[in-house]
């Protein structure tokens, strides 16, 4: 029988898997930062890659950009909807350039050492043991394969997190892992590092926009800590005005209120 933590573990990825499968039609329309952290990561990687694999590939619009330094690219998301959405948008690339995979990044579905560079960005976040996701990639690369990582990690949505801790004492947004954890967990799997952060925010006018921001690529679910029965909640007028007053009086700058992503870029090398 499987263990509540198994089971737990299993719900989450399952809720991930669907939000995420709900946005793909609209991903790329809002995810302008998204877009920006993965330019910003993709110019870490090698200029030539043989066989590529890019862990939460989305909508596939990063992953055709590698397909043109990559002699093979494995397209891989939790998500079954994002896959079908990336692989019509990549007809016009030969179907061998391109190999999709439904896979989790914690078991990935691919032999070991059959990779010379991994990518992913803006995925890893989602994952609940780095370690577990540190060692998949150790197993997967050749002597010398490297891996470009670009995670969310702590740090990210501290506005609005502070905000709602001024309303209640409900757990609103997720936590993230430290950029040390990444660190530390690349290092346990003997993994040469080289690790820097950066600070992305995005700008709204008011806070349903920002909200909104979230919602529209899929990144609005709480993951459960406890094993308990999925209850959807409903922000009402009175509380999404009260969390609007106090995020300006405590971030607003000219009328517009930031949201804040902390990333962690990683380039890890066997």
């Amino acid at each position: 029988m499987n263990s509540p933590q198994s089971q737990l573990l299993k719900q989450n990825k399952q809720r991930i898997a669907h939000q995420f499968s709900r946005a793909a039609g609209q991903y790329d329309a809002v995810a302008k930062v998204q877009l920006d952290i993965a330019l910003d990561a993709q110019a870490m990687l090698p200029a030539h890659n043989s066989r590529l694999l890019d862990i939460g590939c989305g909508t596939g619009r990063i992953t055709q950009r590698l397909v043109a330094r990559s002699e093979q690219v494995l397209a891989m998301d939790l998500a079954f909807g994002m896959l079908q959405h990336a692989s019509i948008n990549a007809q016009k690339y030969p179907e061998q350039s391109i190999k999709w995979l439904q896979g989790d990044a914690e078991q990935l579905p691919v032999r070991s050492q059959s990779l010379d560079t991994i990518f992913s960005s803006m995925a890893l976040q989602w994952c609940p043991h780095p370690e577990q996701v540190l060692s998949e990639l150790h197993r997967v690369l050749v002597p010398k394969g490297q891996a470009v990582l670009a995670i969310m990690t702590a740090g990210s949505f501290t506005e609005l997190s502070h905000s709602w801790a001024n309303i209640d004492k409900n757990r609103h947004v997720n936590e993230f892992h430290s950029s040390q954890t990444w660190l530390q967990a690349a290092l346990k799997n003997n993994l040469y590092v080289d690790i820097k952060t950066q600070c992305y925010q995005t700008w709204h006018p008011n806070i349903r926009h920002l909200l909104a921001s979230i919602k529209g690529v899929g990144a609005n679910i709480l993951l459960d800590t406890q094993l308990r029965p999925i209850v959807s909640s409903s922000l009402n007028r009175h509380m999404l005005s009260a969390l609007e007053e106090i995020y300006f009086s405590q971030y607003g700058v000219d009328q517009q209120l930031p949201l804040s992503y902390q990333i962690t870029f990683l380039r890890c090398v066997k």
